[in-house]
């Protein structure tokens, strides 16, 4: 079985998941229609009142790493790119996430 790398494992913080938005410039509506959870759940996840799990918190994980390096590449047509993929829905982020190089 094939082990996550240390970054993917324990709970996002609010404040990651609010990066992750903002760098892929992505509404709360935008992030919860991707991930089929409400709005006011993103909401909550941000304020710490509740945090992801399961299939939300795996993909949110990922998706922090990924914040992560195209801001450190400063890599603005990546992150535009990424955006629109999550935009269109999880299907598309997932493949994305699964098909991308590993840095």
């Amino acid at each position: 079985m094939r082990q996550l790398p240390s970054r993917y494992l324990g709970a996002l913080k609010p404040q990651e998941i609010a990066f992750i938005r903002q760098t892929f410039s992505l509404s709360q509506r935008d992030l919860a229609k991707a991930l089929n959870v409400s709005p006011a759940t993103v909401s909550r996840w941000e304020s710490g009142s509740n945090e992801p799990t399961g299939l939300q918190g795996e993909v949110l994980r990922a998706l922090h790493s990924t914040a992560l390096d195209a801001t450190a590449k400063n890599d603005a047509a990546k992150q535009a790119a990424i955006g629109g993929l999550i935009a269109l829905g999880v299907g598309a982020m997932i493949f994305y996430l699964l098909t991308r190089e590993q840095s």
